[in-house]
């Protein structure tokens, strides 16, 4: 099984090819502040700032277990541009993308307690992915997030 840096390095490969198969530009900074991709509309000029969170998961009965580490910080304060949340999920050879803006997860945490505080200012969050399609992080259900690319619709 490949180590971190590999799966996390696949995940943000994911995502960008995700994002040229859409018709955007889109580069990894060479200096990793927490912004993991920039994407750019090259006809508009339109910026994102994305930061990009990818597990494996391990398989139960009928679902998949998944666990993410956000910075806190990353959570709460607004940017400008904004930032942009993709969770990358593998399962059954597939990727699979949880996306949402920073103020929508920042909601949920607000509103629905997802995830918990872990040490050295992190949330962790886990996810099961159910063969059914939800996909549950502290009760709440975030499969209307799967796949979500409504930010970016296809050029």
């Amino acid at each position: 099984m490949p180590g971190t840096q590999y799966i996390g390095k696949a995940g943000h490969l994911a995502v960008m090819g995700e994002f040229c198969l859409r018709g955007y530009n889109a580069a990894m900074p060479e200096i990793d502040k927490g912004d993991d991709v920039f994407v750019v509309n090259d006809a508009s000029g339109a910026m994102w700032r994305l930061q990009v969170k990818t597990a494996l998961g391990k398989a139960q009965k009928t679902s998949r277990a998944y666990q993410f580490r956000v910075r806190e910080t990353a959570i709460q304060n607004a940017q400008t541009p904004e930032l942009h949340f993709i969770f990358v999920l593998r399962k059954a050879g597939v990727w699979n993308f949880l996306v949402m803006d920073r103020s929508v997860l920042r909601a949920h945490v607000r509103n629905n307690s997802i995830g918990t505080p872990a040490a050295g200012g992190y949330r962790q969050f886990g996810m099961v992915l159910h063969d059914d399609g939800r996909l549950i992080c502290s009760g709440t259900n975030m499969a209307s997030h799967l796949e979500d690319w409504a930010t970016w619709p296809k050029l």
